[in-house]
């Protein structure tokens, strides 16, 4: 879902790097991606390692990616970013193509979570690979250290009578029924029942009453906590915003719940339009390194799929975010429950 985006600085410039002469350059490799992506010393790095010239475009939006590669039926671009929840979507429609992960002697040395392909939902398609992770967060729990003890274990603390008036959660239907699911047990926490459905939203009702307040960016979550008595947020901006609140003072720490923590997961695909498959090839494995995925981690706080970070320990339980059973029941019955007494 790209929960990221809302805090990242957004940018939709294009960034035209590499060692090749104007005249050359619309044979560069052509990348869509997020800011903090695919950043100038990379670019340089990857064109004199392999002479391949490279233009990024960033984006803000997955809105924005579907529209430039729906838009061009994939021509305009090499190789883009997008997350597991959105992947099959470019599957369906013919946008990607499959990847040799043969041609990526890099893939064999990510962690372990990430190196079976046909484990990470949504990257496959009928025995093909089609996406290779790159980065991730999770949405866990920042807790302050000085008025939780002992440090939470599960996002049931939310609930506990003990903090009622000193939680932030965050405004969204579709996560919140999602984290909520994860609490009550239920193991497809994106695809409810009727009966899962009415249970999620009784439990989010009682939740609501435990909550100081709803918020919506991580600023606003940042400016409430420095003027309020907050011991719990429902991180939605993960790693970044813990290190936000810590940059202002904040004794806080962070968390992934024993359930299972909501998490996005971004990919380097290949577009059906590639013009350079082993140029793209290339560009997949240059972001697969240790020294770009490290400094992937300590330039953004995600989570990278190459060196262990502190987005999650290894024994965290992460569920990639997918598409729901129905995003406007989900929104319909969110705001059913902020409209309750």
């Amino acid at each position: 879902m790209g929960l990221k985006k809302a805090f990242l600085r957004l940018a939709t410039i294009g960034l035209s790097i590499g060692l090749m002469t104007s005249a050359a350059l619309a044979a560069n490799l052509r990348v869509l991606a997020w800011d903090g992506y695919a950043d100038p010393d990379w670019v340089k790095d990857f064109t004199a390692a392999t002479g391949i010239g490279v233009d990024v475009v960033f984006i803000g939006s997955d809105d924005e990616i579907w529209a430039k590669i729906k838009g061009s039926e994939g021509q305009d671009f090499d190789v883009f970013a997008v997350n597991t929840a959105q992947l099959q979507r470019y599957i369906k429609a013919d946008l990607v193509s499959p990847i040799d992960i043969t041609k990526l002697p890099n893939q064999k040395d990510v962690l372990p979570r990430f190196r079976d392909l046909s484990q990470v939902s949504g990257d496959t398609k009928d025995g093909k690979v089609y996406g290779i992770p790159f980065c991730f967060d999770s949405i866990g729990l920042i807790y302050d250290t000085d008025k939780v003890k002992p440090a939470p274990t599960s996002m049931s603390v939310l609930w506990d009578p003990a903090y009622k008036g000193k939680i932030l959660a965050y405004d969204n239907g579709e996560h919140n029924f999602s984290f909520t699911a994860l609490t009550l047990g239920y193991k497809d926490p994106f695809n409810l029942d009727e009966k899962q459905m009415a249970a999620v939203k009784a439990k989010l009702v009682e939740l609501k009453r435990n909550v100081l307040s709803f918020y919506t960016t991580a600023d606003e979550a940042q400016q409430i906590y420095q003027n309020n008595d907050v011991a719990l947020i429902w991180a939605n901006y993960g790693q970044q915003q813990v290190k936000a609140l810590q940059k202002i003072g904040a004794h806080v720490a962070y968390v992934n719940p024993s359930e299972g923590a909501l998490a996005w997961l971004d990919n380097w695909v290949i577009s059906k339009g590639v013009r350079d498959n082993a140029a793209a090839e290339k560009w997949i494995d240059f972001m697969l390194t240790k020294k770009v995925s490290g400094a992937l981690s300590e330039r953004t706080g995600f989570g990278n799929t190459v060196v262990e970070s502190s987005s999650a320990g290894g024994n965290d339980k992460l569920v990639w975010l997918n598409n729901v059973e129905d995003p406007l029941k989900r929104s319909d019955l969110w705001n059913e429950v902020k409209a309750t007494p």
